[in-house]
């Protein structure tokens, strides 16, 4: 069975639903790489979900509505390449479920969910959350707002343990080093947080957890 994951990390986000799934062929398409052994993982841009799906549903569906977008700039700020549009095109048109969570929607979550329903409707896949639970989607076809900007210290934020934990790069762009005891600040909550630097970690992206915090990116104020 084909799967399609669109949640930013399942592994972390949901293991019992990942265990569900792996002996499953599943296509990742996320800002963060995830250590789903029998993944193949296509990276997009933060925030960038709804970009991913316009060239999508440009190359899959008969709509003026994709007709009219611009599939270099679309495939410019979501980090897509053109020539990796075909193969996910092939996986869409065979698969049975798509996994999805409420951390994509935050850019153009209409658009968002209603490029979902169109093609979970043609190509007759469940919609399903991190619990596993089939979902409907209903949004509108609207224009497309530009992206939001991450640069600077971008984190993951997460409901499931405290923590505040990223690797070398993050560290030099966010000039913080271990055991740093900073305030953050987010647009969900402040907090105060003694950052753990995890040499193991790629990318620029570190994690923020807090009983508080809802999954989603941000770029966050430190103050030392």
């Amino acid at each position: 069975m084909k799967i399609l994951s669109l949640a930013t990390i399942l592994s972390f986000q949901s293991p019992n639903l990942a265990n569900v799934y792996k002996d499953d062929e599943i296509l990742v398409i996320s800002p963060l790489k995830d250590a789903l052994a029998n993944a193949k993982f296509i990276k997009c841009e933060i925030g960038a979900m709804s970009y991913t799906l316009a060239l999508i549903c440009k190359n899959l569906l008969d709509d003026e509505f994709f007709d009219d977008l611009d599939e270099g700039y679309l495939s410019g700020e979501s980090n897509i390449g053109e020539e990796e549009i075909p193969e996910i095109c092939e996986f869409i048109e065979n698969t049975k479920v798509c996994v999805v969570s409420d951390e994509i929607f935050s850019t153009n979550g209409s658009q968002t969910k209603q490029m979902l329903n169109l093609l979970s409707m043609k190509f007759g896949f469940d919609i399903v959350d991190l619990s596993g639970e089939k979902i409907s989607l209903n949004g509108e076809l609207n224009e497309l707002s530009e992206l939001e900007s991450f640069d600077g210290g971008v984190v993951f934020t997460h409901p499931k343990f405290d923590e505040f934990r990223g690797g070398m790069y993050f560290a030099m762009a966010a000039k913080i080093k271990d055991g740093a005891k900073v305030s953050l600040k987010t647009s969900q909550k402040e907090l105060e947080a003694t950052f753990s630097l995890d040499k193991n970690m790629q990318g620029t992206v570190a994690f923020l957890g807090n009983s508080d915090l809802k999954y989603g990116f941000e770029v966050v104020n430190l103050k030392g």
